[in-house]
C-alpha cells in the first residue's frame, strides 16, 4: 500500500527441494556484504505489503530479502500448503546459501510480522551461529483469532483420512483486523495475492512449530531480540507474547508498544514512529 523509499528487484531463488521462489531483493551498494536482512511475512499477506519498510531497512545499503512463502504472494504453485516445518527453515538455510555464495554474507538478521515471527525465531534457535538479531514485528505465536473448535476438528479429519491438502478458511478475512486506516482496509480488500486459504497440513505444520516454540529451553534465544507491538491488535495477544520472548531470550529484549497502532503498523496512517524504529534498528547493527 505505501510505496518503497526505492523500489526493489523481484526475484527468483531455485531452493533445494527444486522449487523457485519468488520475491523481493534489494541489493547491496558494495560487491560483497556482511550482513543481509530476511524479512518474512504473515500467513495471509505477501512481500508486497511489506516494500516501504524493508526498503527503509536496504536504505543504508544493505542486503535486504523479502522472500514471499512457498504457496503465498507470488509463488502460485500449491498454494496455501506446505509438505513440513522442517520446509519452511530449509528454505531459509537455502536463502542464506544464496546470499553466502553471492555478497559473501556471514550474518544475518531476521525480521519476522505477524506469522512469519514464528519462523524468524524457530530458525534463530536453529542457526544461531547465522542469526546475529531478531526483529519481530506483532509476532503471531499466541493469536486472538483461530480456526475455532469445528475447524480443528476438520483439519484432524482432513489428515486422518489421508486428505492433507484439503483447505481451510484463514480466519482474517475482515480488512479492519489488521487496520483502522480506510486506505489500508481498501487495498488489503481488494489484494487479489493475499492467501484467503490453507491446508490442513499447513495448519498442522504451524502448529507443531508453536509448539517446538513454547516448549523452547528458557534463554536459548541468544540472537538480540526487539519486539514491536501494536496496542490496538486484534489478531494477537500481547501480553503472553511479551513475556514468552523474555522468557526465550538470552539477553533482555528491547520491547516497544504503539499504543494506539493496529496490527499491520504498516498500513498506519502516521508511520512515523514506526519509521523511526525501524530505522534505529537497522543503524544501529554491530
Amino acid at each position: 500500500m505505501r510505496s518503497p523509499s526505492h523500489p526493489p528487484q523481484l526475484f527468483s531463488w531455485q531452493l533445494g527441494d527444486g522449487t523457485s521462489l519468488r520475491g523481493r531483493l534489494w541489493r547491496p551498494l558494495a560487491r560483497s556484504a556482511h550482513s543481509a536482512v530476511v524479512y518474512l511475512h504473515g500467513i495471509q499477506s505477501h512481500g508486497g505489503w511489506f516494500e516501504w519498510s524493508a526498503s527503509l531497512l536496504a536504505s543504508g545499503g544493505r542486503l535486504v530479502l523479502l522472500p514471499d512463502r512457498r504457496g503465498s504472494g507470488l509463488n502460485a504453485e500449491d498454494r496455501g500448503d506446505s509438505p513440513s516445518a522442517e520446509r519452511w527453515l530449509d528454505d531459509l538455510d537455502d536463502l542464506a546459501a544464496w546470499a553466502q555464495a553471492e555478497f559473501g554474507v556471514q550474518r544475518f538478521d531476521v525480521v519476522g510480522v505477524s506469522w512469519g515471527g514464528k519462523p524468524a525465531v524457530a530458525w534463530a534457535l536453529r542457526r544461531p551461529e547465522l542469526v546475529g538479531r531478531v526483529l519481530l514485528i506483532a509476532p503471531g505465536l499466541f493469536p486472538a483469532v483461530d480456526i475455532g473448535l469445528r475447524g480443528r476438528l476438520g483439519v484432524g479429519v482432513s489428515l486422518v483420512t489421508r486428505h492433507p491438502r484439503q483447505l481451510t478458511p484463514i480466519p482474517l478475512d475482515d480488512p479492519a483486523l489488521f487496520t483502522d486506516n480506510p486506505a489500508g482496509r481498501r487495498f488489503i480488500g481488494g489484494d487479489e495475492l493475499k492467501l484467503t486459504h490453507v491446508t490442513a497440513r499447513f495448519l498442522f505444520h504451524s502448529a507443531r512449530l508453536d509448539r517446538m516454540l513454547v516448549r523452547a529451553a528458557k534463554g536459548s534465544l541468544r540472537a538480540d531480540a526487539e519486539l514491536v507491538l501494536a496496542g490496538r491488535d486484534r489478531i494477537i495477544r500481547n501480553v503472553p507474547t511479551e513475556a514468552w520472548l523474555r522468557r526465550l531470550s538470552a539477553s533482555a529484549p528491547v520491547v516497544h508498544t504503539l499504543a494506539e497502532a493496529a496490527h499491520t503498523l504498516e498500513f498506519e496512517v502516521d508511520v512515523s514512529v514506526f519509521e523511526g524504529l525501524l530505522l534505529d534498528w537497522v543503524q544501529n547493527d554491530r
